[in-house]
């Protein structure tokens, strides 16, 4: 980690505190006295706080590069052939500028915001006296799955292909605001730090008034302050973490201890108002179609610029070379040319205008009625993805196919057969599932799939190894390394 980041935690500060040049005493360090006037107020330390989310919903992380963009040009669901300005990324051109650059900009951002977690951490425990101990630990267990949850991405994407090397070097782990580079630790320390976080976590949001009153509806908890009991739903509440923490062991090969946390979340939003299976009304209505299903999602991330992404992306305006856009084959083979599928029409169509012959993406597109609550919102943990980890890791093939079964019936789909092969129909629903939620890259990694279908031919696939599963360190980490 290099040292201009305490600069950036600096400028964090000062974007929420104001203060005046006098109030400044030069035997003090300016970003000691701003920490200070930070946390001197309960407001303060819930505007820090709340700076860990707008740090997460950046281009560089979950906004774009994590959910959208990147990543999933790296999974194929694009054709980002000839010409496309972001083919070199579609084909694993790691050395080209333009892919350095991205994935540099998504690891400064990542230990930016990592460094940001750590420094509130030991700045809320110096200041114990402005809110109360409860509070606290709402607070700094949300802080703690956040570098939990932002050190896993970084592990999924630099790291080596875990269930063929989990002792190789991967990345550094920080756990405090620290100004110096720490040395690469092998892949099964990173999730043991990981999985140590998340536990920690869990912990300390024991209490997450999500349990009681749901993702949105606030308490008088903690004294009636809605900041700590309302919208849940768009923090890493303990539920999220729980999720976290299935898909961090399914990742690792423990099999069993995935398959035992997601199922306790299932079992525990069973006949709850919390989580539940997002109608098909809902889904596919025409004025206000709810694309992400949200009353499933246990965490999703509000991004204030959302509809600029989408347009930027997904505009049927852009030129063939800019639009992110499946061959009109692809889409429909993802699919398996089933529009009763609530994931397909609503979110893939051939627009009425822009010229386009084939189905541009609307997942993260407006809608009519303003005040819907899943506006801005890029899912993060949801309760499908708990079925499918439970479905790969149940003991027993036929509860495999049953949770399977469970979720392609709230997708509108039929029951598969007793005899269906239950990976294959899981890598169907993984590619179904996720677009735009970047997630179907580190699919086919954890696998390790030798081959994935090619986004930029309309048959044929892309092979795959590790020269292409394991995204290159940026320089500036590895001239440290070295």
């Amino acid at each position: 980690m290099n040292k201009y980041l305490y600069k950036i935690t600096f400028l964090l500060l000062t974007s929420f505190t104001v203060v005046s040049c006098s109030d400044f005493l030069d035997v003090a360090p300016q970003d000691k006295i701003l920490e200070d006037q930070a946390y001197s107020s309960e407001a303060g330390v819930q505007n820090v706080h709340n700076g860990l989310y707008l740090q997460l919903a950046t281009n560089n992380l979950y906004g774009r590069q994590l959910t959208m963009d990147a990543v999933e040009i790296l999974g194929q669901q694009y054709n980002m052939s000839g010409s496309h300005v972001k083919n070199k990324i579609s084909t694993y051109s790691y050395e080209e500028s333009l892919s350095k650059n991205t994935f540099a900009g998504i690891w400064q951002s990542a230990f930016t915001t990592v460094l940001s977690a750590n420094k509130f951490l030991e700045s809320i425990e110096e200041h114990p006296e402005v809110i109360s101990a409860e509070k606290a630990a709402i607070l700094k267990g949300e802080a703690i799955a956040i570098r939990a949850m932002i050190h896993f991405d970084m592990l999924r994407m630099y790291g080596p292909i875990y269930k063929v090397a989990p002792a190789d070097p991967s990345i550094p782990y920080y756990d405090a605001a620290v100004t110096v580079n720490k040395p690469l630790l092998p892949a099964q320390d990173v999730i043991a730090k990981i999985i140590a976080d998340l536990d920690a976590a869990i912990v300390l949001l024991a209490k997450d008034p999500i349990l009681t009153t749901g993702r949105y509806i606030g308490s008088t908890e903690f004294d009636s302050n809605p900041y700590y009991s309302v919208n849940r739903g768009q923090r890493m509440n303990i539920l999220a973490v729980k999720c976290l923490k299935a898909r961090v062991l399914l990742y690792a090969g423990d099999k069993t201890g995935a398959y035992a946390v997601a199922t306790e979340v299932i079992n525990f939003v069973k006949g709850q108002p919390v989580i539940t299976w997002t109608p098909f009304l809902e889904a596919t209505n025409t004025s206000n179609p709810d694309r992400i299903f949200s009353s499933e999602n246990f965490f999703a991330l509000s991004d204030q610029t959302l509809y600029i992404e989408q347009k930027a992306l997904f505009d049927s305006s852009l030129d063939d070379f800019n639009i992110y856009a499946p061959m009109l084959s692809r889409i429909n083979a993802v699919f398996e040319s089933n529009d009763n599928d609530y994931r397909s029409l609503p979110s893939w169509k051939i627009p009425i205008s822009g010229g386009k012959t084939q189905k541009t993406f609307f997942k993260y597109e407006d809608v009519t009625d303003k005040t819907k609550l899943f506006r801005f919102q890029i899912p993060m943990f949801k309760l499908s993805e708990l079925y499918l980890i439970a479905a790969e890791t149940a003991p027993v093939p036929a509860d495999g196919i049953a949770f399977l079964n469970t979720l392609r019936f709230n997708r509108g789909l039929t029951n598969l057969a007793a005899t269906a092969v239950l990976a294959t129909e899981i890598t169907k629903e993984y590619r179904k599932e996720f677009i735009g939620e970047g997630q179907l890259f580190f699919y086919y990694k954890r696998i390790n799939s030798t081959a994935i279908p090619n986004g930029s031919a309309s048959s044929g696939n892309v092979t795959m190894n590790a020269v292409k599963y394991v995204v290159p360190l940026p320089e500036s980490e590895v001239n440290f390394q070295n």
